[in-house]
């Protein structure tokens, strides 16, 4: 199967919390390159898609890089590859058939983001025999508003398919039996597609509340994205289609909270858990959600580790780096944030609990 190997001379995002795509680097000088390898050799792993020339582009990583390590995989890529792998969607597809992945193996987590996440990804990664992976972003390239408009709707199932194989095939080289992805927030607006192709998949959702989810988005906006800042919230944004950030928040956390309550009322059995629980009771939740997704026999390492940490350590959202965020949501800002959620979707609001989140009986 024909590939091509291009050195990276140039790293072009302007910042790096920026989504996946080929035009995040300039390259140097190419060569063929054998894709089997794509298979056996944990250094590469898949990194964005190419729409309009149905490419797929690999990111070769240092050897004592780990990317199930890495708070997000992503950004991982983005800074430390040397190379990149080009093959066609062809190409992708049938070496997505040769992966020999247990599709009951497979945990999909899904959140509003900011809820804790990447500590779930990160205590996964305890557990014998898993491989988690935090935002693979090729996911979100697949979402309609991300650059894949022109896909037909069964293109888009296929490729999520085979994305979703050749994301295992770096743990599979290593060992590892069961795969977790856990995605950034928008992904969630894919569970039904994934459902339909992945029924077997164990599913994840993850939750906070809404007022402390928005001042800690805020905080993360402002820092990731450094025009943001000094910005007023309840200032409308031309780029965002004349939206107040308020209003921006308050559909960013009520969309994945929609989905979600959709998949529940069609009976799809997810664990749902939220950041309140999560931070207060760790092991409890971890335990119940370990043994949702059928690892309660498995030997886990050092949670204490792990929950002692931050998940985000060394990277811009770390809390070190979310505390130089220049302003803070006022009291008026968030009572404008609840109605705003009201008004939006009368049957939530800024403290909805979805049916079957998992409460600790202590509490």
């Amino acid at each position: 199967m024909e590939a091509r190997v291009f050195a990276i001379e140039e790293r072009l995002k302007p910042t790096v919390q920026r989504l996946v795509g080929p035009g995040n680097f300039k390259f140097g000088g190419e060569s063929a390159f054998n894709a089997q390898r794509l298979l056996s050799d944990p250094r590469f792993s898949l990194y964005c898609l190419d729409f309009e020339n149905h490419h797929a582009y690999f990111a070769e990583t240092p050897a004592d890089c780990d990317l199930s390590r890495v708070p997000f995989m992503y950004q991982t890529q983005y800074q430390v590859s040397t190379h990149m792998v080009r093959i066609s969607f062809d190409t992708l597809h049938k070496l997505a058939s040769e992966v020999n992945y247990t599709q009951s193996k497979l945990l999909l987590i899904y959140s509003v983001g900011r809820c804790g996440s990447t500590l779930v990804s990160r205590a996964l990664n305890e557990v014998e025999g898993v491989n988690s992976l935090s935002e693979p972003d090729v996911f979100t390239q697949l979402l309609p508003n991300r650059g894949s408009e022109g896909i037909s709707n069964d293109e888009r199932a296929a490729l999520l398919k085979s994305c979703t194989a050749l994301q295992c095939a770096p743990g599979l080289a290593r060992g590892k039996d069961v795969f977790a992805l856990k995605f950034r927030s928008d992904v969630t607006h894919l569970m039904p597609l994934f459902y339909s192709i992945l029924p077997q998949a164990k599913l994840v959702f993850l939750y906070r509340k809404a007022e402390p989810w928005a001042r800690s988005n805020w905080k993360y906006v402002q820092v990731a994205f450094p025009g943001v800042a000094g910005t007023s919230v309840d200032t409308p944004r031309p780029d965002w289609n004349g939206r107040t950030m308020l209003e921006s928040m308050a559909m960013r956390w009520l969309g994945p909270m929609q989905t979600c309550q959709e998949m529940l009322k069609e009976g799809i059995p997810l664990f749902i858990a939220r950041y309140e629980e999560l931070t207060s009771h760790p092991h409890e939740v971890l335990g119940k959600m370990f043994a949702h997704c059928d690892l309660g026999s498995r030997t886990i390492g050092s949670l204490d580790t792990v929950l002692g940490q931050d998940a985000q350590e060394g990277t811009v959202l770390s809390r070190a780096s979310l505390a130089t965020a220049p302003t803070q949501l006022s009291a008026q800002n968030l009572v404008d944030l609840r109605k705003k959620i009201v008004e939006l979707a009368p049957d939530m609001s800024a403290d909805y609990v979805l049916p079957g989140t998992y409460i600790p009986q202590e509490q």
